[in-house]
């Protein structure tokens, strides 16, 4: 399992190591050798090579100096910079002793202060720039000497740039990226994913990112957010035993659509089907199903009356409501409009029944005034807003939500009783009994119009085959993104629609595709 944790939520998974009889030093030590492996492996070696490597005072500095000295070992040409006074961590103080009681004088110390041009030269000349210098501890601003050295780092285009853990002048718990933050092209994080590096900025200007086991086990994260894997979401795939019936998966009611938008019913429902619903049963106004009844015959229809803006007349909403009393989970929102007879339909439809509902677009829109109110209805709801939605919902702005996913999203579900499915790139699903998770499927294929219509459309299905609500949610946004992923080795992105999304479920839901 891979987890997500804050700075202060990794000190304690370092703790826990280190009672459990693995040190800090033998930490460093890993997370030097992991790093190692990873530039070999990709680089193809490091024989021969001139490496910089940036080091603080603290243990991200200690975690420089022992990689300096296995690049030295095989091969590498490391120089140690330190960016400040030496290593002043008991642990990394130790380190850097140890190494140079072993003689590493070709992987030599040279300090920043004082040296500055030999440093620069040092740099200029190299061919790997490794950023050491505050990992999990930097907050505020970077000093004025680092903030110009990086930026004439930032400058340099011709070399490979590689941060240990977070690049410094990112805080990891926020993702505030300070002016001249150390900008690289591979970030490798250590042990864990850090909360603030799927936050905006600093998910935008770290690169790649890879996480490196350094040897935690799974007991010493304690208090952590995990990250959402293969085996954590095949367990949840519903199966499909011989003697099983169209009723043994569940009745999905989605109430769906509007002139406007005749596309968000049709793909909502085609995407539940392609996720396993046994029955589908599309409720819309009347023309809607006119058009699109020939597109997706394999559901049930039930036309509502069309208001003068070509949604669903609000004199419907008792029916709409008394069609949940034979669902098993009820999709409600996409493609409605925003208007007073779409807020009327989704109140009463909240206020009847137990099942599951999905809630997304026009049917968050209509929530913006009372979105505390939902902890009321004493039912499973999941809310699956973009940034924008989300925004409005919260009356902040959208960047203010990218700037703070994972907690905004946790808050935002414990608030209203909620599980919460924060869409965009390392969607964000929240439960209110505290679980948390970040998928890290999906790619900018899904950047298109419909797409979010059949995430929904897949979360109501396997809600209605009796998958839990946060594990739907997580099931939905994995199998969504991995379609998306696999069309793109096939298509170009730009190309990809959210039909082929849909129709590509079948593909990647085949146990040997997760």
């Amino acid at each position: 399992m891979t987890y997500v944790v804050s700075t202060a939520q990794m000190k304690n998974a370092e703790n826990m190591a280190e009672k459990a009889g693995t040190s800090l030093a033998a930490l460093m030590q890993n997370a030097a050798r992991c790093s190692f492996r990873f530039i070999e492996e990709r680089f193809g070696g490091v024989k021969g090579k001139r490496f910089a490597l940036l080091c603080g005072s603290g243990n991200n500095g200690g975690d420089g100096v022992e990689l300096a000295a296995i690049l030295k070992s095989h091969g590498g040409n490391a120089t140690v910079i330190f960016t400040g006074k030496a290593p002043d961590t008991k642990v990394a103080a130790d380190c850097a002793e140890r190494r140079r009681e072993a003689g590493v004088e070709d992987a030599p110390f040279l300090f920043y202060d004082g040296n500055e041009e030999k440093a620069k030269k040092l740099i200029q000349n190299a061919h790997f720039i490794i950023d050491c210098v505050f990992g999990t501890g930097f907050h505020g601003e970077l000093p004025e000497k680092i903030s110009e050295l990086f930026a004439r780092i930032n400058r340099r285009r011709k070399q490979s740039r590689i941060s240990l853990d977070i690049p410094s002048g990112i805080n990891g718990d926020s993702g505030y990226v300070c002016k001249n933050a150390f900008r690289p092209n591979i970030t490798l994080v250590l042990g864990a994913m850090k909360t603030g590096l799927f936050n905006h900025p600093a998910n935008d200007v770290c690169g790649e990112i890879k996480v490196l086991d350094i040897g935690i086990s799974d007991r010493c994260y304690t208090r952590a957010d995990g990250i959402v894997t293969p085996p954590a979401v095949k367990k949840f795939i519903p199966r499909r035993l011989r003697n099983s019936n169209k009723g043994s998966f569940g009745k999905l009611l989605n109430i769906a659509g509007s002139e406007k938008y005749i596309g968000a019913a049709q793909l909502s429902s085609k995407a539940a089907l392609r996720t396993g619903a046994g029955y589908v049963t599309l409720a819309s106004a009347e023309k809607v199903i006119s058009y699109i009844a020939s597109a997706v015959p394999e559901c049930l229809f039930v036309p509502l009356k069309c208001a003068a803006h070509g949604g669903m007349d609000k004199s419907e909403a008792a029916k709409a409501a008394e069609l949940t009393a034979s669902a098993t989970a009820v999709t409600i929102g996409c493609g409605m409009s925003d208007t007073e007879d779409t807020r009327e339909i989704v109140r009463a439809v909240l206020k009847t029944g137990k099942c599951p509902v999905v809630i997304d677009a026009d049917g968050i829109n209509c929530l913006k005034d009372n979105i505390y109110e939902l902890k009321d209805y004493g039912r499973p709801i999941i809310l699956t807003p973009h940034p924008g939605e989300f925004a409005r919902l919260l009356k902040i702005s959208a960047a203010e939500v990218q700037a703070g996913r994972i907690k905004l999203a946790k808050e935002l579900s414990t608030a209203t009783g909620a599980v919460i499915l924060l869409k965009g790139v390392n969607t964000v699903i929240a439960s209110p009994d505290g679980r948390t998770a970040v998928n890290p499927t999906g790619n900018p294929a899904l950047a298109k119009a419909g797409t979010g219509d059949v995430l929904t459309g897949m979360i109501g299905a396997l809600c209605a085959e009796g998958v839990e609500p946060f594990a739907a949610a997580v099931l939905g946004a994995y199998l969504h993104g991995q379609s998306a992923d696999e069309l793109v080795t096939r298509m170009a992105p730009s190309s990809v629609t959210a039909s082929d999304v849909a129709d590509n479920l079948g593909k990647v839901m085949f146990d040997g595709q997760i």
